[in-house]
């Protein structure tokens, strides 16, 4: 079993990682600033207040874990930092750990040989979304200048339904996946695929 962080513990999607982590025998640390509204403790759960925007907060958190997984994010649609400058704080922070998996989003772009109805409600989703995306593209951009084992993660758009166990993957992200990833599939693609050298230092886009 592995020793994992995870960073934006307390999101949805950041609950759906603890839970399936601590589920497959992981031990987790969970960082967000109020982790104790994760509810009740567990043998191997550690919880961590910390905002990574505040200097300093993850300071001798990380090293020492197998892996960091970040679901940090923004909760509109206005100008943002907290995807790019977060996760540079992660990155800095992770000392002798080198695998890092973010969460950003299939709607970063539009897999070539998408049909017209795809390619126009994309283009209107990024019209809508386009500081938050402009944010998740510089946190890309950022990951690929360091020498992490990183993987951007992309779902499509996010639901609560339970996990098929038959999730739709493009490693590169340059297929069309499926409209919806509900949570739990993500988080047991993100965990099922730490080890796995086919995804590193590239996008995944994924989906139910």
């Amino acid at each position: 079993m592995a020793t994992i962080a995870v960073i934006g513990a307390t999101g949805r999607t950041g609950r759906a990682l603890v839970e399936r982590a601590l589920e497959l025998g992981h031990e987790v640390t969970a960082v967000a600033r109020r982790p104790e509204t994760l509810g009740p403790r567990h043998a191997r759960l550690i919880p961590h207040a910390a905002d990574v925007l505040r200097p300093g907060d993850l300071a001798g958190t990380l090293p020492g874990h197998d892996a960091v997984v970040s679901a940090i994010g923004s909760t509109g649609r206005g100008p943002t930092t907290v995807y790019s400058a977060g996760t540079a704080a992660v990155a800095a922070a992770m000392g002798a750990c080198r695998r890092l998996v973010v969460v950003s989003s299939a709607g970063l772009e539009t897999p070539p040989g998408a049909g017209p109805a795809t390619w126009l409600a994309g283009r209107l989703l990024h019209h809508v979304m386009r500081h938050p995306y402009a944010d998740m593209l510089r946190m890309e951009r950022l990951l690929a200048g360091t020498d992490l084992d990183w993987t951007a993660v992309r779902p499509t758009g996010l639901t609560d339904a339970p996990a098929t166990g038959r999730p739709r993957v493009s490693i590169g992200a340059t297929e069309r996946v499926g409209n919806r990833t509900s949570r739990a599939e993500l988080a047991a693609f993100i965990l099922d695929h730490l080890d796995d050298p086919a995804t590193y230092r590239t996008a995944v886009a994924v989906s139910s």
